[in-house]
């Protein structure tokens, strides 16, 4: 299967470009597969020297060959991408411009596969987060998803709402975290809680914070007291509160291109049947007293006591959730303070941008007890170590909602909104009407595994 895109990082690859007709083939390849003498007609050569041509080419990866399914003896020559780059790391020794990686991604999904982020941004300010002319909407950013908000910028502009953007890559965090004074970071919060109030949507897309570890205990504190502060305005002003934890990444990969894809394609999703769909099975679960998740490796059993829906765009729905997490499609299952009990094992879990293989937790009265995992347990141990006092406390159990989400490549972060995924979250879940106050956000991810109501309980 043709790629999308190819970087050219060997000299000799750009060695074998550097020859005229080498070049010539390759772009002909691109638009199709031709066979050797197709390739020496059109460029008025031997067939001899299209053959000697190709040999190169193919040697460097740069082609690739299939045989003709009508004549199995005719051999045909395709393109291994349809677009190339050159890596500019080879010349990070000269001046001048350089390569805009994200220009270069861009350009594929839109002329590729139709997909635009200004109409996509569009859709995020008029169908989603509902704002209005004269509206105020505060957006947080890092380096990676400025792209986004740069369409942002332009589409509020145009339907005359305001926006403020505060900036923090992953490098200014970090500087907050080990190198602000205690005066200073709690000034930093408390600027941030000043300009809550004067808006009326908040869109958080900085999802560098997720890489980015809090370690001084002083410092979390006064975190979580600045939380707590936020949720008050958010509470009181009614602010419709967005966030994206993903990043829109520049490398020119394979796989950037192909999660990146995935990820708009479910981002672009009807807005209206995923709200329907979302309601319904939230409807569904609202008069259950108890439920329980259960999979061929264990079951888990717990009282309710709220359900969300979390659909993407914010209804005028009594379950609405005051949160929604793009690209959106989940309903939200908040458990009665100590209720859950059970042993269960997730396909994968997730925590500070890595991946935990087959975690298996036991949980007692709401709290995990025992745990195990089949790679990465330290990392399930570090990420309940760093939630605090709470941070053994299951804080909500999610559903799936959105058919667009594909879990074969997308960013892990988004794979708990595919339809038929249910996912096991902690950290903190004031947001949604509990008490619980976890520092740290992880969650793990299970594939089959059926949510039942308990009867007569």
């Amino acid at each position: 299967m043709i790629k999308n895109i190819q970087v050219i990082s060997k000299h000799s690859q750009v060695k074998e470009l550097g020859n005229s007709l080498k070049f010539d083939m390759l772009r002909e390849l691109i638009r199709g597969a031709a066979t050797c003498q197709q390739l020496a007609d059109a460029f008025g050569c031997s067939k001899q020297k299209a053959h000697y041509n190709l040999a190169k080419l193919l040697e460097e990866g740069l082609i690739s060959v299939e045989e003709d399914p009508a004549n199995g003896k005719e051999v045909y020559y395709r393109a291994s991408a349809k677009n190339y780059v050159l890596d500019f790391s080879l010349g990070e020794h000269l001046t001048g411009s350089s390569l805009n990686n994200r220009g270069v991604i861009d350009k594929i999904l839109e002329e590729e596969y139709k997909l635009h982020l200004s109409a996509i941004a569009a859709k995020l300010i008029k169908e989603s987060l509902r704002l209005s002319a004269r509206q105020k909407l505060l957006v947080v950013t890092g380096k990676y998803n400025f792209p986004l908000v740069e369409k942002i910028l332009l589409e509020a502009g145009r339907l005359n709402i305001r926006v403020s953007v505060i900036y923090q890559d992953a490098q200014l965090l970090q500087a907050k975290y080990e190198e602000y004074s205690l005066t200073a970071f709690k000034a930093d919060y408390d600027n941030f809680n000043r300009l809550l109030k004067q808006h009326d949507a908040y869109l958080n897309l900085n999802g560098e914070a997720r890489f980015v570890e809090l370690k001084d205990v002083e410092k979390q504190q006064i975190r979580s007291q600045a939380y707590e502060e936020s949720h008050k305005i958010i509470r009181s002003r009614q602010i419709r509160v967005a966030m994206m934890p993903g990043l829109l990444l520049d490398t020119l990969s394979e796989h950037t291109i192909e999660s990146e894809l995935q990820f708009w394609q479910a981002l672009d999703v009807d807005y209206g049947k995923l709200r329907e769909s979302t309601l319904q099975i939230c409807e569904y679960y609202s008069d259950a007293k108890a439920l329980r998740l259960s999979k061929q490796s264990g079951e888990l059993s717990f009282q309710k006591e709220r359900v969300l829906a979390e659909c993407g765009s914010f209804t005028q729905h009594n379950c609405q959730s005051p949160v929604i997490n793009y690209p959106g499609g989940e309903v939200l299952i908040l458990p009665k303070s100590g209720s859950a009990n059970g042993i269960i094992e997730g396909e994968i879990g997730y925590a500070f941008g890595d991946k935990i293989i087959k975690p298996r937790l036991t949980i007692v009265n709401g709290e995990i007890a025992e745990y195990s995992a089949a790679e990465n347990e330290d990392l399930l141990q570090k990420a309940i170590e760093s939630g605090g006092e709470d941070g053994r406390k299951l804080a909500l159990l999610c559903v799936g909602t959105n058919p667009n989400v594909s879990l074969s490549n997308i960013d892990i972060s988004y794979a708990q909104k595919s339809s038929g995924i249910v996912s096991l979250w902690w950290g903190d879940n004031r947001f949604s009407g509990g008490n619980i106050k976890g520092a740290c956000e992880w969650f793990i991810l299970m594939e089959q595994a059926k949510l039942c109501k308990i009867e007569g309980d």
